[in-house]
């Protein structure tokens, strides 16, 4: 394992078969955990999670694998006497370490600069938020460790790596198996100075608070104003307002922008009173006063006094007068399909290995049509070649 402390100067030109990881040591341990059911993930289940990534990263065809250092040095410890193949280098990103958000940020983008084909993030929304913020586009497989986790999921780690080590080496080409998603970009112009600008992957909300304080929102009546990017009906947290009054899932175009009732309202302020999941086995009721739908682009107005919260983490106070305009883009990270990659690995019999009297036919390189095997809308498996057309019809069939 190489220590890039030693080498920091050094940028690779971006090799194939390069796969990053970063684990967040302190996602899914903030204080929700100790006034609601959200999960608490410890280190040794994170430490597990990188371990099955690296390994099946490195079997599926990675070369290179960047592993960001942290203050629990949970990556260090996951690969203490892991067996690697010779050609698999590993190098540690240990310059970036602050005990932050910075952390994640800096090795997001260290990671694009040394050319990274695939990203494995262990983390919640705010984790995956700071690796897009570090690398806005980077080609992502978020694996949910946080506490409320709708942008990551809740993926097998040793799944995640295949799927990374066959896209990073080219096995399964990129572009067939990852969609970029949306997020959310708010604008604050300053008299004089440069203009603030952030993001947000699954919500951007406005909160009655004047000070950041316990970065959670655990207050229903607090919350002012949502716009969500995401706002699934199985959602928790801030983006759960959306999916219990207007669901939006993240592929579909623009998003929805919701306005809370005051909390000193009289009722005749309010279109809705509807139960929601703030929080994961936690419910509260809001009063909503208007459910809007958006558009990719079109502008949405936050008006302080308050805190503007990112993904369901207050961060930035806004004074009264003060706007923020925000608006939903596809511009977020490429994510990948974990699940469509290995099939299309298994197709291509990537994971084949040459038989005694066939030596030709070992991984990726049989000869086959390069044929869709997952249809756009439905991911119904095509069939391989016009040969075994009417086989798989067959099969087919049976199936049903």
């Amino acid at each position: 394992m190489t220590d890039s402390s030693s080498d920091s100067a050094t940028v690779d030109p971006g090799p194939t078969g390069v796969v990053g990881v970063i684990v967040n040591p302190v996602a899914g341990k903030d204080v929700r955990r100790l006034s609601t059911g959200a999960t608490h993930t410890p280190d040794t289940t994170k430490m597990g999670i990188v371990r099955r990534v690296v390994a099946a990263a490195a079997e599926s065809g990675a070369t290179r694998l960047l592993l960001a250092d942290d203050p629990h040095r949970l990556a260090r410890r996951a690969i203490e006497r892991l067996d690697l193949p010779d050609r698999v280098d590993v190098v540690l990103l240990s310059d970036h370490v602050s005990g932050s958000r910075r952390d994640t940020i800096t090795a997001a983008t260290e990671m694009r600069e040394r050319g990274a084909n695939a990203v494995v993030v262990l983390g919640g929304d705010g984790t995956c938020r700071d690796a897009a913020t570090g690398w806005p586009d980077l080609p992502l497989i978020a694996i949910s460790t946080g506490t409320n986790n709708v942008y990551p999921a809740a993926l097998d780690g040793t799944s995640a790596g295949v799927a990374a080590g066959l896209v990073a080496s080219g096995a399964v080409p990129f572009d067939r198996v990852a969609q970029p998603t949306k997020r959310i970009v708010v604008r604050i112009a300053r008299d004089g100075d440069e203009p603030i600008e952030d993001v947000a992957l699954v919500d951007l909300a406005l909160v009655d608070a004047r000070f950041v304080g316990a970065r959670a929102v655990k207050e229903p009546t607090s919350v002012v104003q949502v716009i969500a990017a995401i706002g699934e009906s199985s959602s928790t947290g801030l983006s759960a307002i959306a999916g219990r009054t207007h669901p939006v899932d993240r592929h579909t175009k623009g998003g929805v922008t919701i306005t809370l009732a005051a909390a000193d309202h009289v009722d005749d302020g309010i279109a809705r009173r509807v139960r929601v999941p703030l929080s994961p086995g936690t419910f509260d009721t809001m009063d909503v006063a208007d459910v809007r739908p958006i558009d990719d682009h079109e502008p949405v107005e936050l008006i302080g006094p308050g805190v503007l919260a990112f993904d369901g983490e207050r961060d930035l106070p806004i004074a009264p007068g003060v706007v923020a305009v925000a608006h939903i883009e596809r511009t977020g990270p490429m994510l990948i399909d974990v699940a469509k990659t290995v099939a299309l690995g298994a197709f291509h019999e990537a994971f084949d290995v040459p038989l005694d009297d066939d030596p030709v036919h070992a991984g990726a390189a049989t000869g086959h049509d390069d044929v869709d095997i997952w249809a756009a809308d439905t991911g119904t498996h095509h069939q391989r070649t016009a040969d075994h057309d009417d086989t798989a019809n067959e099969g087919t069939d049976d199936a049903r």
